[in-house]
């Protein structure tokens, strides 16, 4: 049993497999390239800061610092550049939908659920920051994280091993 288990293992570290790494510095998916968790992430924080904001008095951060913090911590940059992308998209010829913090924090709490009324959204987003997030003091630590790496870009390129 346990020679077959070895084996089974070693199959599966030596099987190739169809996914290749992820890009993180670009915003196309191609074929055989896994989805990678930057727009996991970028969604995570916008949620986070939109709660932050709402519930617990925190100062509204723009999506674009967002993003640029976000595409910063993946080791994508420079800042230069993360912000001309983000004014080119700004004014393209299609822009992005926008989204109110109203919009993000129902989407997040309800989800295709549209019955549901204001007072629950904002009893179940209550619920939500003191029992997964930590309550609003992580929530404030993680806008105030957020301001401050967008205050301290990194240098770039970044160094090797980093």
């Amino acid at each position: 049993m346990k020679s077959a288990i070895i084996l089974f293992a070693l199959g599966a570290m030596l099987a190739p497999t169809a996914l290749r790494a992820a890009d993180y510095c670009d915003d196309k998916l191609e074929p055989g390239e896994s989805p990678d968790g930057k727009a996991m992430v970028m969604y995570s924080l916008m949620v986070q800061l939109a709660l932050a904001e709402r519930y617990c008095g925190a100062p509204a951060t723009p999506p674009s610092r967002i993003a640029i913090v976000v595409e910063e911590f993946h080791g994508c940059g420079p800042r230069a550049r993360l912000e001309a992308e983000m004014e080119k998209r700004a004014k393209g010829d299609a822009p992005a939908k926008v989204t109110t913090t109203d919009e993000l924090i129902r989407d997040a709490v309800a989800g295709d659920d549209t019955g549901i009324a204001q007072t629950e959204i904002d009893r179940r987003a209550k619920a939500g920051i003191e029992t997964e997030m930590g309550g609003c003091s992580e929530l404030l630590k993680t806008q105030r994280d957020v301001e401050e790496r967008y205050r301290n870009p990194p240098k770039w390129p970044p160094e090797p091993g980093k």
